[in-house]
């Protein structure tokens, strides 16, 4: 058997936020058929990235090479998928000896390439760069947020994370961050979101760090996108009642730069179990394609209405 059944897993445990219907199960390979609901929605229409990214970190976590720190390599890609559409993951392993791995791919029927496809290995790296938490709490702009979005969704009807994302900015840089941990409310919501009893699940890490950094991204061009790829490498489990901050900033664009394809974003994620030393548990950088439709989307649906404005005219 690939991959064990973890009960205590908020995503695929005994009362799964995202079910798995599994077909095969031997020693190499593992196949499961999920179907994405509302409860699941980012942006209007589809699921967060992070929840089929953070599937599978979840996977990862219950196959026999699991544990930290662990490197993975994101690729989304075929037609995309909407909220009510079936989907397939495959798990397999890949790699031998000093470089084990598990690859997970999640597909929509019909199509050639995977909806998205994870490359997971052990980590054998320190943090890759340095970055500092953006100073003082009247130093920001709170950005607005959807109404059903995992992440930022502020009236959802099923359980969410509730971010409200800010942005710094200084001498024309940009940062974007979100606390988590910071208020009690937190740590009880925690407790909708764990691995194991004391552990967040990778998955909140995942679609916070995503959508934090996709916004700091965003500055370079004030255009939506989706996630084509991230790295991402989490150094150590996160307890439930630890206090986060995730920090994102731009990374550049691809393209004509009067008309650039794509924007790209990196980040961290530091506990502040020691507010003086902020510690690293997590950092990657992603690419996300430009496109109209969501940038529209934005204007047309982010709350507090009409808090849109203010960002397209900077």
């Amino acid at each position: 058997m690939l991959i064990e059944h973890n009960p205590y897993s908020f995503l695929t445990g005994d009362d799964p936020f995202l079910e798995l219907r599994q077909v095969e199960n031997n020693g190499n390979r593992y196949t499961a058929e999920l179907e994405f609901q509302d409860r699941h929605e980012g942006f209007i229409g589809i699921p967060h990235g992070g929840l089929p990214m953070g599937l599978c970190l979840d996977v990862w976590l219950r196959s026999p090479i699991r544990g930290y720190p662990v490197d993975v390599r994101f690729k989304f890609g075929g037609s995309g998928i909407a909220i009510g559409d079936g989907a397939t993951l495959t798990a397999e392993r890949a790699g031998e000896g000093l470089d084990p791995g598990i690859v997970v791919r999640i597909s929509k029927a019909a199509d050639k390439t995977p909806y998205l496809s994870a490359c997971m290995t052990p980590a054998r790296t320190g943090v890759s760069s340095e970055f500092t938490v953006p100073t003082p709490s009247s130093d920001f702009r709170s950005l607005p947020y959807y109404r059903n979005c995992f992440v930022c969704g502020h009236h959802r009807t099923a359980v969410g994370l509730q971010r409200r994302f800010r942005l710094h900015e200084e001498n024309g840089s940009y940062a974007v961050t979100t606390p988590w941990g910071h208020d009690s409310a937190d740590f009880d919501r925690a407790a909708e979101f764990l691995i194991a009893e004391e552990e967040l699940h990778p998955a909140v890490l995942i679609s916070i760090f995503d959508e934090n950094t996709a916004w700091g991204g965003f500055m370079d061009t004030r255009a939506g996108g989706l996630s084509v790829r991230l790295d991402f490498t989490i150094l150590r489990p996160v307890a439930r009642t630890e206090k986060l901050i995730f920090v994102g900033r731009p990374a550049g664009i691809r393209g004509n730069p009067k008309a650039p394809r794509f924007f790209k974003g990196e980040g961290q994620i530091l506990s502040l179990a020691d507010p003086h030393h902020p510690e690293p548990v997590a950092y990657g950088r992603g690419e996300w394609v430009i496109l109209t439709a969501y940038t529209e989307q934005i204007k047309s649906n982010l709350l507090p209405a009409g808090d849109w404005s203010w960002i397209f005219s900077s």
